[in-house]
């Protein structure tokens, strides 16, 4: 039986889109020296958000926002392609992440910061030691992290999706459809663990690299790769004579809360809600979809409803 929820991401936000048109972001700030401080060319005066927070005018209660504005922050990150990195051509920072949070900023009139790299595990802990103001690689919401840290509003959302070699010739479209198949999984994430649970795959492979995944793929060495949807799509925007393509009609495994935020200190309030604005704002008038679209996301990863396909 089919669900009555089923329905295509795509077409929700073409429902969505009639109420009006999409104005794209703009330019982004310029060029980034990892771990040194960086000012912003001079721009107008940020202007108010329709919802009524002027930026530069902004009070707030705990006067995180004005002391960040006037003193600058530092930007927590991973190095890691396609969600934060340095361009090798133009020495920038850019990546979807970055990209986001930077025009965050700008619209906030934040326009001192300063990136900060370091390992995935410095992250949190280095968001409390004030090492970090905000972690521009998302971490995701989990109980144990809430208890210790802040996060911005939901930004975009990402969670399992299913590629195969083009033309999908083992005629996999579910979750169901994964049995008797051969399965590739990046080693340690999730969904390894859920497929593991499983005792009706044909086999289950672990991988530790994109490239030898996909190697494996146009190989036909496994039938299927079960990812997330937006970092195994940007390594196919990098690659893209791959003969590899996504399930358009998969239906995520991935529950709601798999949306990327951005970590802040539980302080920080004032910095948080002028932020969480920004994010608002760049949702509801594409500037987020023009920039997750510069890395081969795409409408599919603005909206997460139960039961809602890939494409």
């Amino acid at each position: 039986m089919s669900d009555p929820l089923s329905f295509s991401r795509r077409q929700f936000v073409r429902l969505a889109a009639l109420a009006g048109s999409l104005s794209l972001a703009a330019g982004l700030p310029g060029k980034v020296a990892a771990a040194a401080p960086r000012v912003a060319a001079a721009s107008p005066a940020a202007k108010p958000f329709t919802n009524g927070i002027d930026p530069p005018t902004y009070v707030g209660g705990d006067g995180s926002y004005a002391r960040y504005a006037k003193d600058g922050l530092r930007l927590g990150l991973i190095e890691a392609f396609p969600v934060n990195y340095t361009d090798p051509t133009t020495g920038q920072r850019t990546g979807w992440n970055t990209d986001l949070v930077l025009t965050a900023l700008d619209r906030a009139g934040l326009t001192k910061y300063e990136f900060v790299q370091g390992p995935w595990e410095s992250m949190v802990p280095g968001l409390q030691s004030s090492r970090f103001d905000i972690l521009t690689s998302d971490v995701h919401v989990t109980a144990e992290r809430v208890k210790i840290i802040d996060f911005t509003t939901p930004v975009f959302w990402y969670g399992d999706g299913l590629f195969v070699p083009s033309g999908n010739p083992a005629n996999v479209h579910s979750w169901a459809d994964l049995a008797g198949k051969r399965v590739g999984v990046g080693l340690g994430v999730n969904y390894q663990d859920w497929l593991q649970k499983r005792d009706d795959l044909g086999e289950l492979l672990a991988y530790k690299d994109q490239t030898e995944t996909a190697a494996d793929l146009v190989a036909g060495r496994i039938d299927v790769y079960v990812a997330e949807d937006a970092n195994f799509t940007g390594f196919l925007k990098q690659n893209p004579n791959l003969p590899i393509e996504s399930v358009p009609d998969y239906v995520p495994q991935s529950d709601l809360a798999d949306w990327t935020r951005f970590g802040v200190r539980k302080d920080d309030r004032d910095l948080n809600n002028v932020l969480s604005h920004a994010f608002g704002e760049m949702f509801i008038d594409g500037t987020t979809l023009g920039i997750l679209k510069k890395y081969g996301l795409g409408e599919r990863n603005l909206f997460a409803i139960k039961g809602m396909r890939s494409g």
